[in-house]
């Protein structure tokens, strides 16, 4: 690139010291277009007939002076720090060029000070990790400078710390943490230079991440990468496993299943949100060395189980709950927790209806839908008991605990869509997540042309055939699904997938990123794009969902302006849409003023799409 750049500087006095400078500002990851383009004219200026008995410090006078027609390029800086660079380095051509104040040119950093080599050394080593360090770098050159100065030389290497550490807090800038950073270096290096800077908060840095070096190291390092090239960032898991790897070698004593088993019981006085988090990672790398055959491996028991005096009875009804088609994931989840309260020593007096009576309370911070959503669960679950003349029945009201009203389904104009997918088109790609431009885009088009659910973008890679169009939507809330695009969003499929591929090669997911891929993760990017592009209106701001439910109000209402009959295109929706019940197809019409009128006939007409079932004894 650099060739190709610097093309016209083949001649002149200056066209070797030209290229040398170029290269030196290229090296530290800037790419210098605009001032490249300086250089070369200030080249020619120097190879012009006119000027070629000229000596350097001359040329720069000429060149810096305005002349008729004549451009002002850049204000000169390119020049004066080509002549700054020069005369930094003792070149027998150097010259000076003065600012437009009169003021001496700021030193750029070349070799000077007591760390220069140190600096290099260890910016290289930054580079090769991948990090551009470029703001980084001008922090340390400017503290190498500041070592260098008169009133410094007798200082030693922590001494120089310490002073550029006050300078740096009484002008409130952020130069500290590069040179903590770059101390750190020198020391675990053994470097007679060596310094440490503290933390604000007084404690010493800690040494940098070299590598896991624990009995599980190997199992580790390939558990990793196996996560990272399904297309998965896997940031915060890798902290976990650096800290299981840590107290696993302070107690090389115990056994692989002791040590796991023991490191999770550390855990227990933190948070609930971390602690379930090293829980589940620790517990994934437990059985991914298991299954590959690793010989150091341990096996983490799921400890959700049922331990109160419901568990029996709960077991029973989530089994039959799921034979009817529910997953009943979260209720499984509440229902257990009912059950370990009912079991806790505060509440073993208490009789089955104060027990209930007690779970609906609202907790502290608990919002109503949190609520709704722990209470939902063992309500049913109390109507089941009683139904069957259990003795430990109790009831539930069905006014308590209600949830709010859901949000209404956002209405998108024509113009909110071309603009929303214009900002997503602009996106730039980001340093912790480099595919974030081509994602992003890809997976809201797919949510707008397909209509899925916001957690069915979670797609398997094995899932989806670019071909035929087909798509299977595993794992949904209604079940399993086939999909199927058109010819044209196939194609374009298709074509993202090959390009995604170069960054993403062993993926496991259609649309990847550097966290792992989330309806919250979806929807944060999507509110953030919408907010920044698209301006607000009476409707306030739509969610992600709000294109599913656009898609199927879309469709029924061009059905109907074209003369059709929803009826007839009723069970095609439902079964694209994954809708089980009539009920939820309805729903979405409630807030459609275009097609209410003719959407409310479908309610007349419904008896034949439920068939019959065995009268339950239960809600």
């Amino acid at each position: 690139m650099v060739d190709n750049t610097l093309q016209d500087v083949t001649q002149g006095c200056l066209a070797a010291e030209i290229k040398v400078f170029i290269n030196f500002k290229q090296r530290s990851g800037l790419a210098y277009t605009s001032s490249i383009i300086v250089l070369n004219a200030f080249n020619k200026f120097c190879v012009a007939k006119e000027n070629q008995s000229l000596s350097p410090q001359q040329l720069a006078f000429a060149w810096c002076k305005l002349g008729e027609g004549k451009p002002r390029y850049n204000d000169n800086c390119s020049v004066r720090q080509l002549g700054q660079y020069l005369t930094e380095i003792g070149h027998p051509k150097a010259f000076i060029v003065l600012s437009a104040k009169g003021n001496a040119p700021i030193p750029i950093g070349v070799n000077t000070g007591p760390f220069a080599v140190e600096i290099k050394e260890f910016i290289e080593y930054k580079r090769q990790s991948g990090k551009k360090y470029i703001s980084a770098e001008h922090s340390l050159k400017n503290f190498d400078i500041f070592c260098s100065m008169k009133k410094n030389i007798s200082l030693t290497s922590q001494e120089l710390a310490n002073a550029w550490c006050g300078q740096a807090k009484e002008e409130k800038n952020n130069d500290i943490s590069a040179v903590r950073e770059f101390g750190l270096f020198l020391t675990l290096h053994g470097s007679m230079k060596s310094f440490m800077i503290p933390y604000a908060n007084g404690k010493m840095p800690k040494p940098p991440f070299v590598g896991y070096n624990s009995l599980f190291a190997e199992g580790i390092e390939s558990f990793i990468r196996l996560k990272k090239s399904a297309g998965l960032n896997y940031k915060s898991e890798v902290s976990r496993l650096k800290a299981f790897d840590e107290f696993c070698n302070e107690h090389a004593n115990l056994t692989p299943q002791q040590l796991a088993d023991t490191f999770l019981n550390c855990q227990n006085g933190r948070s609930n949100e971390k602690r379930k988090r090293s829980n589940t990672v620790i517990k994934a790398l437990g059985s991914y060395l298991t299954k590959s055959g690793y010989l150091n491996s341990f096996n983490i028991v799921d400890k959700n189980y049922i331990v109160g005096p419901y568990a029996k009875e709960i077991e029973i009804f989530v089994e039959f709950k799921r034979t009817c088609g529910h997953k009943y994931h979260s209720s499984s989840y509440h229902l257990r927790g009912f059950d370990i309260f009912c079991a806790s020593e505060e509440n073993k007096r208490l009789t089955p209806q104060q027990l209930a009576d007690k779970w609906v309370l609202k907790r502290e911070g608990e919002n109503a839908n949190s609520r709704a959503g722990r209470v939902g669960p063992i309500r049913v679950f109390g109507k089941y008991l009683m139904s069957i003349g259990h003795p430990d029945a109790f009831a539930i009201a069905n006014d308590i605990a209600p949830g709010t009203a859901p949000k209404p389904p956002y209405l998108f104009s024509e113009d909110d869509i071309e603009t929303f997918f214009t900002a997503c088109v602009e996106l730039e790609p980001d340093e912790k997540d480099p595919a974030i431009q081509i994602v992003l885009p890809t997976a809201f088009l797919f949510m707008f042309c397909m209509g899925v659910r916001t957690c069915e973008l979670k797609i398997l890679m094995g899932n989806v055939n670019f071909f035929t169009g087909e798509i299977l939507i595993d794992d949904s809330k209604t079940g399993d699904r086939i999909i199927y695009m058109s010819e044209e969003l196939s194609k374009f499929l298709l074509n993202y997938n090959s390009t995604i591929e170069h960054i993403f090669p062993c993926r496991k997911y259609l649309f990847p990123a550097s966290v792992s891929r989330s309806r919250n993760d979806f929807a944060m990017h999507f509110r953030r794009i919408w907010a920044a592009s698209v301006p607000t209106n009476e409707h306030g701001m739509p969610r992600l969902y709000d294109f599913r439910h656009h898609l199927l109000y879309r469709n029924v209402e061009l059905y109907i302006q074209n003369g059709g009959d929803v009826n007839t295109l009723r069970p095609y929706i439902m079964k694209h849409m994954g809708h089980k019940l009539p009920d939820s197809f309805q729903y979405y019409f409630h807030l459609s003023p275009p097609i209410r009128k003719e959407v409310s006939k479908i309610k007349n007409n419904l008896d034949w799409m439920i068939p019959n079932v065995p009268k339950v004894p239960y809600e």
